[in-house]
């Protein structure tokens, strides 16, 4: 466990979760642009649109966290504003983006599916990479086990669950071993990343197929390694954690959009890979006059 991986001057610490966010945000957004050029939409818009997306599921992902936990509309209005140690979640997150994104598509002239077939690879391999931060800090933890289990120190989110729960006494160094299940769900987002990255070169016939299929193998995913889970503050909705219940009722309609034919066809066509822009091409693309 490593929540802060070094200071700053003047003390200011700068924390593993943060690092893997802003890094999965970071490379999701240039490999997200890269795949967009490459189905033919603008550079400039594809960055306007990727950013936008960013910011709101940023956002979202934040505002789910804190609508979940919060027991009073006063300490939902009081935690929103925190920035430190400021907990988010993938689905509050991803929903919001996507909701986002087709108010971009219209806003940028951009065309939604075909877009959204490029994020989501991104999206995969950015959980895999912010699951990881979730190991650091020690969120997110699995269920108590003896066999598989890693104990996190004093201070850590499962510590502080089991004092709370009468596992343990403020005198222990560390926690009860839990199963690292942030370490499986980082392997799920990198395994998903990557199949869904084939898919999109394969090129599959139908704008937003990509995207569908993130939603129906993670929510899927997802519904199974919640029952491994054990952090506190998950939230409850139709008798499963929120996380469960989302990743089912996600998973459900994107399978429909999928493998129902008249479905399907509602969505037009990929088209083809384009070819990446060589050194070449960029040196004779026309080049704005400076002004004098």
């Amino acid at each position: 466990m490593m929540p802060v991986l070094f200071h700053l001057p003047g003390g200011i610490p700068i924390y593993s979760y943060g690092v893997a966010l802003g890094l999965s945000c970071v490379l999701g957004a240039h490999l997200a642009v890269y795949l967009a050029t490459r189905s033919g939409i603008e550079e400039k818009r594809a960055w306007w649109f990727a950013i936008t997306v960013i910011v709101v599921g940023i956002v979202g992902g934040r505002v789910h966290d804190v609508a979940v936990n919060a027991r009073s509309v006063g300490e939902f209005m009081a935690k929103i504003t925190e920035v430190q140690h400021a907990g988010r979640t993938a689905y509050g997150a991803f929903l919001s983006a996507s909701i986002a994104a087709v108010f971009a598509s219209r806003a940028y002239r951009v065309p939604f599916w075909r877009f959204a077939d490029a994020v989501a690879p991104t999206m995969a391999l950015g959980l895999g990479l912010t699951r990881v931060g979730c190991f650091l800090w020690g969120c997110d933890y699995g269920v108590h086990t003896e066999a598989w289990g890693v104990r996190f120190p004093a201070g850590s989110p499962p510590w502080q669950d089991q004092i709370e729960a009468g596992l343990l006494t403020t005198a222990a160094p560390t926690s009860l071993p839990v199963f690292p299940i942030q370490l499986v769900e980082s392997a799920a987002g990198f395994a998903i990343g990557v199949g869904l990255l084939w898919l999109w070169f394969r090129r599959p016939r139908r704008e937003g197929t990509v995207f569908l299929w993130f939603f129906a193998s993670y929510g899927l995913v997802r519904a199974l390694l919640e029952v491994w889970r054990a952090d506190e503050g998950r939230g409850e909705l139709a008798g499963m954690s929120t996380s469960m219940a989302i990743g089912l009722f996600t998973a459900g309609p994107a399978l429909l959009l999928l493998l129902a034919p008249p479905l399907a066809r509602l969505r037009g066509d990929s088209g083809e890979v384009l070819p990446a822009p060589t050194d070449e091409e960029d040196e004779k693309a026309p080049k704005k006059k400076k002004r004098a």
